[in-house]
This record gives C-alpha cells, structure tokens and sequence, in this order.
C-alpha cells in the first residue's frame, strides 16, 4: 500500500480511505453504500434511482434551492448515480472546504426530507427517462441483455421499470431509505489535498451516530451455455448486443482480460472495428467492453447494423471474439496497454475520480491499488495470459440479445 493512502475504520464499521496528493489544489470525497436495482423491493424497481436523486431536493431545514445555494457558496460540484450494487455520492471542490462541504453532505444523506411533492417531480423525470430509452434501441439492447445474462436481481435496469417507478410512494420510499442505507456497507474514499486526521474527526462526528445493518442480495451464477433472446420491431436497423463471463478484479487473469478487450476495441484500431467496420462496411457502430464486478465480471459486445447485414455481421464478431488470442502482434499489444494507462492516468489527476477509484477498489478487494501497481499489472500481460483467460471464459457461452425485424442465431 502507498505510503500516501490510509485507511480507518469507524465504529459503526464505515471504512474511510484517503489518499492525499499535496500538489492538488482540490479535495473531493465519494461515498459508497450498498443499495441500488438489485435492493429495490421487487415491485418497486427503480427505487434507488429516485432515492438518490431525492437527496438533491431537500434535507434537514434545507429545501432543493437552499440545499444547491449551500453548495454553490462552497464551489462544491456533485454528483450522485445509482447502480445495480450500489450507489456513489461525490463531490468535489477546494482543498481548504472538504471539512464544511462533508458536514453539508452529512446532512443530505442522513436528514432527508424525502417530499412527497418534490417525489412527483423526480418521478415524471424518471418516466420520462424511462419513455426516451424506447427511442434508443442501441441503449435498449443492452438493457435488455443485462436482464437475461445477470441472474435475478442483478440483471434489473438501473433505470428501473415504468410500474416500478410508479409504484414508490413518499411512504415506500422512506421505508426503504430506513431498511437499506446502512453504514456497514458503506465507503468514503477522499483524494487530493486535505488533512487525513482532520477528515477523520469531521466523518465521525457528522456520520458517526449512523448506525444499523443491511444484507447484500445473494448471486446466483451466470450463465455458461449460450442463449438467444431477441424483441421483435420493424425497424431499418438491428442491434446486437451479447455478454460471457470474464475475469473479475480480484482475478489473476483481471488485466490479461482488461488488455484482451483493448485489442479487440481499442477505438479506431481494434480488431472488430477494423474487421467488422472498416474491411466489411457491416455496421455504423462497433464495440467491446470489459465489467470487473465482483462476482459480475464480464465481457460485453455491441454492434449496429441492418437486416441484411445482422447475419454476417454476428458472424464476424463471434469471429474476432474467439479468435483473439490468435496472431496478437506486439504493436497492438502495446497500443492496447498504452489506452488503459492513458486512460487510469487521466482519470487519476482528477480528486474525484479517484475518489471513487479508492471506494471501488476497497469495495470490491479490501484494499487499495496505487497506480503503479495497475500500470506493472498492465505492463506484465503477454500474449500466453490472453490465451489462457480466453480458453477460461470462451466466447461460445455468450448470452445475444437483438432488437429489430429478425432474430439471429450464435454461429457455431
């Protein structure tokens, strides 16, 4: 562990994990908690979402316009979304206003006022939300493939289900809010130029009469034989959309499947967009993807095509997918590992995406990864690893899901 990150354990078991970089001029904070799609009551999903974008419209004697005032006076930026595991509230601003902007947050996640009138607002927003995803099939697909691939509850939409939403009331909402935001399944991760011991003391005086617990939704497996789920519509265009299991961050295999997926879709120079795009002329759009869930990992595909093309256009893909370990030339491998550090680089220099870089990877290993740790881990990944994590979790188990005039079938 970095000599520059340190941990600290309340006792209503809130983990706190800094990382303090003396050359920033800001400070930002993410909290994790353990609610989202997959803790939604089950007539109710969507819940989470609403919950969190609840907290921005009034806590404690605050109402939505005075809450934003308090925060704009700070220069605090925020930022919340609800997941299918989780949930993460972030903010970010000076250095020197981390104590004063975490005693704020203190009161919007703990004191909320939960409105029935500002509910209905939030609602119509989400069902608007909700109708505007019908417009966007390539959006669509790949909620629909997360709901045939991830067992139940784990395969929910983030955004919830039009009768979901609609049934959350004031009263459902608080309830949920009592039953499931609970501190033992909750991280703070803060990163840039603060004063570790000094947000300690603010964390356990505004958080620490928190108390209570909640359970983590079981996991059932995923699937390891293929299947074909297909909605109909009669439209010019036919998306495809498929998953298989990968390697998850705690894997040993985590970055040989992180690098495998960079060959495959390192923007312009990966293999499908090259194959499938470029040499072919298939489809308008073309990717891959690389989830490290804990216990969710997994490689997800999508393509944007025509009828006429959806046949030979799957065909290619599975094509790129189970070929992948063959012919890997150094320049690509390089240029697949030179992305994701160009990217982790990036991302670091920002306090509040590593903030919550520090929440996720306590969340999911118990511990933390300084950057040179994922950038060795990178650097070490040969052609032999992307062979054999391939050979782990082969492409033929994938889950398609497609939308559009006509159903296709996964080539053998």
């Amino acid at each position: 562990m970095s000599s520059d990150i340190r941990v600290h354990t309340f006792d209503n078991d809130i983990t706190l994990v800094g990382e303090n970089r003396p050359h920033m001029s800001s400070a930002a904070f993410a909290m994790l908690v353990g609610i989202g799609a997959a803790t939604d009551p089950s007539d109710q999903i969507g819940a989470a979402s609403i919950l969190s974008e609840m907290f921005n419209r009034g806590a404690g004697s605050w109402n939505s316009r005075e809450l934003s005032a308090e925060f704009e006076s700070l220069g605090a930026q925020r930022n919340h979304t609800a997941g299918i595991e989780v949930s993460v509230f972030s903010c970010a601003g000076l250095g020197t206003n981390l104590s004063p902007i975490l005693d704020r947050y203190s009161t919007v996640l703990l004191s909320p006022t939960l409105d029935s009138a500002e509910l209905e607002n939030v609602r119509q927003l989400a069902l608007q939300e909700l109708e505007s995803l019908e417009d966007e099939p390539s959006s669509k697909v790949m909620v629909n493939l997360t709901k045939a691939f991830y067992p139940e509850p784990y395969g929910r939409p983030q955004m919830g289900t039009v009768e979901g939403v609609q049934a959350v009331s004031a009263k459902s909402l608080r309830d949920y809010y009592s039953n499931c935001f609970k501190p033992n399944r909750c991280v703070i991760g803060v990163a840039g130029n603060f004063d570790f011991d000094e947000a300690v003391q603010v964390i356990g005086n505004k958080f620490g009469a928190w108390n209570g617990t909640s359970e983590k939704p079981p996991l059932g497996a995923l699937p390891t034989k293929p299947s074909v789920h297909h909605t109909h519509r009669d439209t010019a265009q036919l998306q495809i959309a498929l998953a298989y299991p990968s390697a998850q961050i705690d894997d040993p295999d985590y970055y040989a499947a992180r690098v495998g997926v960079g060959i495959l879709s390192a923007g312009m120079a990966g293999r499908l967009f090259i194959e499938v795009r470029e040499k072919r002329g298939l489809v308008y759009s073309v990717r891959a993807s690389h989830s490290a869930s804990k216990g969710r990992a997994a490689v997800f595909c999508y393509a944007g095509t025509t009828p006429d093309n959806g046949k030979e256009t799957l065909s290619v893909v599975m094509e790129q997918l189970r070929g992948l370990p063959n012919g890997i030339e150094e320049e690509e491998l390089l240029r697949a590992k030179a992305d994701i550090k160009s990217r982790l680089v990036m991302q670091s220099e920002s306090s509040i995406s590593r903030a919550s870089q520090l929440v996720n990877d306590w969340w999911s290993l118990g511990r933390i990864r300084d950057i040179e740790e994922i950038k060795a881990g990178i650097d070490a990944v040969q052609p032999a690893d992307i062979q054999r994590v391939c050979e782990r979790f082969p492409a033929s188990a994938a889950t398609l899901a497609t939308i559009g005039p006509q159903s296709l079938e996964i080539p053998s």
